[in-house]
């Protein structure tokens, strides 16, 4: 049977021109919600997801603010730091263990030890004080193979401005997103099932 009149491809043959829309319904396999008892005893009954050993890094005091807003939400295998202090140096020099991080609590933490069984790490900007951190984080990363993420966020600035931010990450971040405001962080980090 030629494939314009086999029914199996509606969805093909009702873009074709001189054809109009389906009359007849998708097949019940096709859909989740129209499976039957049989077809649906087979389905995995639990998420498919596990969570995500996260570490969440703000480069700037505007985007720790933000973060320590979410910080205490809860989070599975997420840990939140912050660099303690804006730091002009060679990245190519620097080793892991110089990165001057601490928690929300104000404890210092060791960029090696967090990163230790990490999945992915987000790196949340509102400037690009901090460009050599990003590179110094990001480096630690790629070595032990941890997806890197990025968030520029906005909040206030200029386009000018958060461009700027942007570039700066941008050779950092496997997935980089741009946010007007913080409010998007919280959405960002349960899409990376933070």
């Amino acid at each position: 049977m030629p494939h314009d009149s086999d029914d199996i491809f509606e969805a093909d043959n009702a873009t074709r021109a001189g054809r109009g829309p389906v009359d007849h319904p998708t097949m019940l396999s096709s859909c989740a919600r129209a499976a039957t008892a049989a077809e649906a005893r087979f389905r995995v009954q639990y998420p498919n997801s596990s969570p995500r050993t996260s570490r969440i890094f703000a480069l700037d005091p505007e985007a720790a603010e933000a973060m320590y807003a979410v910080a205490e939400d809860p989070w599975s295998g997420a840990h939140f730091l912050t660099l303690s202090k804006v730091m002009k140096v060679d990245p190519g020099k620097m080793a892991a263990a110089d990165l001057p991080l601490c928690h929300p609590d104000g404890s210092a933490a060791d960029l090696e030890t967090e990163l230790e069984g990490a999945d992915m790490a987000v790196l949340l900007a509102t400037e690009t004080s901090n460009e050599t951190a990003a590179e110094v984080i990001a480096r630690e990363c790629f070595e032990r193979k941890i997806m890197c993420a990025g968030l520029a966020i906005g909040r206030g600035k200029s386009d000018a401005a958060l461009d700027r931010v942007v570039n700066s990450m941008r050779r950092f971040a496997r997935v980089l997103v741009v946010a007007k405001d913080e409010d998007y962080i919280p959405a960002m980090l349960s899409a990376l099932r933070a």
